[in-house]
């Protein structure tokens, strides 16, 4: 088995298409939903389109329980209604589920402080998009260096890095001497080298497999994993063994 940590989508057909593709290379989707379909997500989502969004992620692992495991959009910004959001998320689906926090505001700003506290509370691992632009980053995407202040502020939240930072030279290097932080690789080209280096200098244990599926397609993805020069029992950590590791322990009381 498969667990792909980093799966989002727009439309029902797309949905469709990756799970049919997900059934053949036995995989399990770890999906979310940050935009309503025909429509463009916004960086500042209201509280009532992130509701939205995280009512047809709510549907699908319904109808696909076997296949999706939700991670539920929140905009911290919110505030008190972003907690009660995941509150009732989580009481609603008894399983595997987490956390994707996209654009709103940066990692390191203290308003998403409350929605992490909740996050250790229930165990649930929080998928942040990361990210770093020679051209210049978005003025609330959150970077390694606010990624590893986050991480350094919320000991006891499990954080899966986005795009492994996006620059893995970079990215790898703000994660240094941090447990609780695993690095997706998903979202970038195919690159000889950088799963290696992720697994040189953190540990295979501390790297997992995420596609940014459906802007990126699975396979182009999984030839990071299968490609890489790491052993089978490192393949077999990134793959599935350290995700299913977080889900194993959580509590949804």
């Amino acid at each position: 088995m498969i667990i792909d940590v980093h799966v989002h989508y727009s439309g029902d057909a797309q949905l469709a298409q990756a799970l049919r593709q997900a059934e053949r290379l036995e995989m399990v989707l770890c999906l979310n939903s940050i935009n309503l379909e025909g429509t463009v997500s916004p960086h500042s989502p209201s509280k009532e389109f992130v509701a939205a969004c995280n009512d047809r992620t709510e549907a699908a692992a319904r109808e696909h329980p076997q296949r999706i495991i939700p991670f539920w959009y929140l905009n911290p910004a919110h505030g008190a209604a972003a907690c009660a959001e995941l509150s009732r998320r989580v009481a609603q689906h008894q399983g595997p589920q987490g956390v994707k926090l996209w654009m709103a505001v940066k990692g390191n700003d203290p308003r998403v402080d409350p929605v992490l506290k909740l996050c250790a509370e229930y165990r649930l691992p929080v998928l942040q998009h990361t990210n770093i632009e020679a051209g210049g980053t978005l003025p609330t995407e959150t970077t390694p260096q606010e990624m590893r202040e986050m991480a350094l502020r919320h000991p006891d939240v499990s954080f899966l890095w986005g795009h492994a930072g996006s620059d893995y030279e970079y990215g790898v290097k703000c994660a240094l001497g941090l447990d609780n932080v695993l690095m997706d690789i998903g979202g970038n080209e195919a690159t000889n080298g950088y799963t290696e280096l992720l697994v040189r200098h953190l540990g295979a244990e501390r790297v997992v497999y995420g596609s940014d599926a459906t802007g990126r397609s699975f396979t182009s993805q999984l030839a990071k994993v299968y490609g890489a020069d790491i052993t089978e029992s490192e393949r077999e950590k990134i793959l599935c063994r350290n995700a299913a590791a977080l889900f194993s322990r959580q509590r949804y009381d």
